[in-house]
């Protein structure tokens, strides 16, 4: 896998691996093929930015996370929620590498845990959060970790933070395209249009009625003519009459991104919603 060979060069010296995913999209901001890379590591995998997302969905989420074997938190990262489990989580294995240590001679040290996962997905505010304090930048874009680095936390953990690695290709252009919405792909990547028309698609037939409560717009036309009306309703022209269609564009996403639509997942268990 593409960054993976720059990845396993830590293993050896790992004791733990954290993969970050969003709470908004779980499965597919995974990085395919993560978990048999690091296989004969303890993993957990921390759904990070659970206050954006359908508080239904992330339980359904996470049962499904822990029917497949998997150890799953859900958190948010910048209020500290969730966090408590995780701690509890590691302190846990924290404990048992000192038994096993001491069995062995040697003297204590500390838990090495390695945070992974795609652009954007929060890695570097969980990290932040995990330090207890402001370690490492952090942003609403990709790209913001530049390369690894490993941060000393007090209470027997040293972190290792790493930059997102995307992968080449997507199997469905749909999944592209939240991801997209979700900030996790470069602005380039797509025409800001084409990802708020897929918004809107998803919202109109999962979540019927809240485009109308919240743009008062008519649910009953397609997504170019909805689009229209709110930045119409913005007053976003690029001269008299003419709608400004990228920068309603941006506000529909800004608002999805910031939580003022409600706390809304684009994928369920199943490939359903």
């Amino acid at each position: 896998m593409p960054g993976g060979f720059r990845l396993h060069k830590f293993l050896k010296i790992v004791d733990v691996v954290i993969e970050a995913a969003d709470a908004r999209l779980p499965a597919s901001s995974r990085y395919p093929d993560l978990g048999k890379l690091f296989a004969r590591r303890h993993r957990f995998l921390v759904l990070t930015r659970a206050d954006l997302a359908d508080p239904v969905h992330t339980r359904r989420w996470l049962d499904y996370f822990r029917q497949q074997g998997e150890s799953v938190v859900a958190v948010n990262a910048r209020t500290g929620e969730g966090m408590r489990e995780l701690r509890q989580k590691l302190a846990g294995l924290r404990g048992q590498k000192v038994k096993e240590l001491a069995t062995r001679g040697f003297c204590n040290k500390p838990l090495r845990l390695m945070i992974v996962g795609i652009p954007n997905v929060g890695k570097s505010t969980l990290l932040n959060r995990l330090a207890g304090r402001a370690v490492v930048p952090t942003g609403d874009r990709p790209g913001i970790t530049r390369g690894p680095q490993w941060v000393r936390v007090e209470s027997g953990l040293e972190l290792l933070d790493t930059p997102g690695v995307l992968w080449p290709y997507w199997s469905k252009h749909d999944t592209a395209l939240n991801l997209a919405a979700i900030g996790c792909l470069p602005d380039t990547t797509f025409a800001v249009s084409e990802v708020a028309l897929n918004l809107i698609d998803f919202l109109l037939k999962e979540i019927p009625g809240l485009l109308a409560d919240r743009y008062a717009v008519n649910e009953d036309e397609k997504a170019e003519e909805i689009l229209s009306a709110i930045g119409r309703r913005r007053g976003f022209f690029v001269k008299k009459g003419e709608i400004d269609f990228e920068k309603s564009a941006v506000a529909l996403l800004e608002d999805f991104r910031e939580g003022r639509l409600g706390r809304i997942t684009l994928e369920a268990p199943g490939g359903g919603n």
